[in-house]
């Protein structure tokens, strides 16, 4: 295939997936209406779970966010990274609210893991660049176990871990905020969801695997925020 071609045929897949992730956006959200509102009532489709409400909130919270990154498909200038992200935003939900919503979440399940394969541009040049920030790629998936252990919490613990999971998928991507910044995201998305979870021993563990893990992160990070201010300067 010529340029032209490929790019064509880019454009084409990329609409494909908004019109599937949208598809599994738009599911995914009833899906977390029905859990929050009927879920006690239909417990052999919504799982059986003991927080029906919490976690038809947070199916509806990372439905919406697979529709965002399906939507950004539209913009044919994404990077690597900016595609590996899109493409992060759909699979994770994907599997994460298989948790939320029990068998509600099997047709938005399948719409979004094909999009979320399909979003890539270049398996090759994905798997270079993660390889090149592999500890960045390894604290966001820190980030996504803290948020697939919440999915089946109490409230607090849930509220907690998914705003902690989140916190640290954000360190990991702040590639030109100061130090303090990334910093207060690994403490607040480590220490309180260890601090509830401590009995369990697991979000201890978690929290340790992250300190460590972002150090060379902060490292990183700060390093470019300097040479981003010199070079201004």
């Amino acid at each position: 295939m010529t340029g032209p071609e490929i790019a064509s045929a880019a454009v084409k897949r990329h609409r494909v997936v908004v019109v599937l992730g949208l598809a599994g956006s738009a599911i995914g959200v009833v899906a977390g209406v029905v859990q929050a509102a009927t879920g006690p009532l239909i417990p052999d489709w919504t799982g059986d779970k003991a927080s029906p409400v919490p976690l038809g909130l947070l199916t509806i919270g990372l439905s919406a966010l697979a529709g965002f990154c399906a939507v950004r498909q539209r913009d044919g200038g994404l990077s690597v990274w900016g595609r590996a992200a899109c493409g992060l935003g759909l699979i994770g939900p994907g599997l994460l609210c298989l948790s939320t919503v029990g068998r509600l979440w099997y047709p938005p399940a399948v719409l979004l893991l094909v999009a979320g394969m399909l979003t890539i541009d270049s398996w090759r040049a994905t798997g270079k660049a993660c390889a090149e920030d592999w500890f960045r790629v390894l604290l966001t998936a820190l980030g996504g176990f803290e948020l697939l252990m919440a999915a089946g919490a109490a409230p607090l613990t849930m509220t907690v871990g998914v705003l902690g999971g989140a916190a640290l998928i954000a360190a990991a991507w702040l590639r030109t905020a100061p130090r303090g910044v990334v910093v207060a995201l690994v403490i607040g998305g480590t220490v309180p969801f260890a601090a509830l979870g401590w009995y369990a021993v697991v979000p201890l563990l978690l929290a340790a695997a992250a300190v460590v893990v972002a150090v060379p992160v902060v490292r990183q990070g700060f390093a470019a925020h300097a040479a981003s201010r010199g070079a201004v300067r």
